[in-house]
């Protein structure tokens, strides 16, 4: 399961700073990683999986290329808590043209064909970012702080900018966690996103 918090940036230094001022990264350890994502959105031509509120993603991370899907979402002040399911591509065809059988083997399956049945699928959007982020220890939980900034590609040609900040949970006490995100929130005077980057591409 995916819970995380999204936040609207006006300016990516932000991000920088709080890298900075957060007192649980030990200067040693603010090594920041750079990820370059080339992400593509597939659904029925008529958006079933839109929707039923689910997500099918192939996503270029740099060398690697991952299928995700995600369901069942569920979204409070910026909080974004979703069904996540992420298969490691090896084959470059799945990610030209993907189907719901290299998911079989998992509860995205029944979700995916409860939705879209048989039918094909087809690309509705494109997305390419650069993701920059770094993980959190406060000894009680672990979380990765990012930021990412790039562009939306809508299928009829206009752009939709993409600027914002995320703090996901990877493990450890949740309410350390929302503990940190809500600190940051406040210091940083940030503004909650509710809307999913695929969901901006529609509006």
């Amino acid at each position: 399961m995916e819970k995380e918090y999204k936040y609207t940036l006006s300016d990516e230094k932000i991000f920088d700073k709080i890298v900075e001022e957060c007192e649980f990264i030990p200067v040693e350890k603010r090594n920041i990683e750079s990820i370059d994502m080339k992400a593509v959105y597939f659904d029925t031509a008529d958006r079933k999986l839109l929707e039923k509120g689910v997500a099918y993603r192939i996503r270029n991370e740099n060398d690697r290329i991952t299928a995700t899907i995600k369901w069942d979402k569920d979204v409070r002040d910026g909080y974004h808590i979703r069904e996540e399911f992420n298969l490691v591509v090896n084959d470059e065809r799945y990610a030209e043209n993907p189907d719901i059988e290299m998911f079989r083997s998992s509860d995205a399956y029944e979700v995916l064909e409860q939705a879209a049945g048989d039918e094909k699928l087809v690309k509705m959007i494109g997305m390419e970012y650069n993701r920059r982020q770094i993980k959190v220890d406060t000894g009680k939980s672990i979380s990765c702080i990012s930021v990412d900034k790039g562009v939306i590609h809508h299928l009829d040609g206009h752009e939709v900018p993409v600027l914002e900040l995320e703090i996901e949970w990877f493990y450890g006490d949740e309410d350390d966690f929302m503990q940190l995100a809500t600190s940051i929130q406040k210091k940083y005077s940030l503004v909650a996103e509710d809307i999913s980057k695929l969901q901006r591409a529609f509006i």
